[in-house]
């Protein structure tokens, strides 16, 4: 028996009005992550991925603003309580108990360490804030060694010293080791990273996924891991949501995702991952055809018609397909499974 969701988000609408246009990041997004589990969000730039994080966060600013949904938190998880679940989406922004959930039960890595903490404070000023901000019963000198104590556990040599430095003093890889710090500092449930080793080198980036597998492991903590690179998704997931224009294409499981991927974006994207074979053969790495629209004109029909290689005349440039559910926590939002026998002709999706 599976268990209950810890995050539940049903049909999420978040658009941006501007004046060129409605801008729809997020377009009827639905999904759940369960407790302890690692969930993967992949797709091109542009997808709705980070916009899905900050939905889920609350912090999307104007002209940006979440039109409809919900998203089901169950606090009850962390309090220790039953049927103790909360939306997230009908919360005030400046309700005690949302902010007391974002920073506490749900928190966030940011793409960019560097400007995602302040300047002109220290790491420990911000660390601390953030402890004493969700926990004001803790003292100053209780906090800091706590923070002492996070930063030491993410891998910072000498944290007594590095808590009093200021980001431009510390290396890339030290700076989201911070922002780690800072983000496990209130044992949440639910840690959100959005392309937490974007900027760094090859190597750190390594030992950052390496770092941020150990604490999940070792907090029992729900992920959700936003990237566009597969390889990381392979490495830290359990399931993965693949994005196209602001919806869901395909969710599945890791093992699944890669053997047998079911809509055809899924299949072009895991064609362009790099190869060692292709390499030493020299052969040229597979372009999925055509590029990303634009996000003011959307085709209509099946989003990814006009680049999808499976696409059938005269339907999917004309229905917009359903998520369908293909198998065990397995579904796809494709027109070649909403008929059986047409599914049995294009079994060659994911070859």
């Amino acid at each position: 028996m599976q268990p209950s969701p810890l995050l539940e988000v049903k049909d999420l609408k978040t658009h941006f009005f501007l004046d060129e246009g409605t801008v729809r990041a997020v377009d009827g997004v639905s999904f759940d992550i369960r407790p302890g589990v690692v969930l993967g969000v992949v797709g091109e730039s542009g997808c709705g991925k980070s916009v899905l994080a900050r939905s889920i966060m609350r912090i999307v600013r104007p002209p940006g603003r979440t039109i409809e949904g919900s998203i089901i938190y169950d606090r009850g998880l962390r309090r220790g309580t039953d049927d103790d679940h909360v939306d997230l989406v009908q919360m005030p922004l400046d309700d005690p108990d949302m902010r007391d959930i974002r920073g506490s039960d749900i928190t966030m890595i940011f793409q960019e360490p560097m400007v995602s903490f302040s300047p002109v404070h220290t790491i420990g000023q911000q660390i601390i804030e953030g402890i004493m901000l969700h926990d004001p019963d803790i003292s100053k000198e209780e906090a800091r060694s706590r923070a002492v104590e996070m930063l030491r556990r993410v891998g910072i040599p000498n944290p007594e010293a590095r808590i009093d430095q200021y980001t431009f003093s510390l290396s890339g890889g030290m700076r989201q080791r911070c922002m780690i710090a800072m983000a496990l500092a209130g044992d949440p449930n639910l840690l959100i990273a959005d392309e937490p080793t974007t900027a760094l080198d090859v190597t750190t980036q390594a030992q950052i996924l390496e770092l941020m597998a150990e604490l999940q492991r070792e907090f029992g903590m729900a992920m959700m891991l936003i990237t566009h690179n597969l390889g990381v998704v392979a490495q830290m997931a359990e399931e993965v949501i693949v994005m196209y224009l602001g919806k869901i294409v395909e969710w599945t499981d890791i093992k699944t995702l890669f053997e047998d991927p079911k809509h055809p974006y899924t299949a072009e994207l895991l064609k362009s991952i790099p190869r060692l074979r292709r390499v030493k053969q020299e052969e040229r790495l597979t372009a999925i055809a055509g590029s990303v629209p634009s996000p003011y004109v959307r085709p209509p029909g099946c989003p990814f018609h006009p680049r999808c290689p499976q696409a059938i005349p005269g339907t999917c440039d004309v229905v917009e397909p359903e998520l369908k559910q293909v198998g065990d926590r397995h579904v796809v939002s494709c027109l070649l499974y909403e008929d059986d026998a047409v599914s049995r002709n294009t079994e060659s999706v994911g070859a």
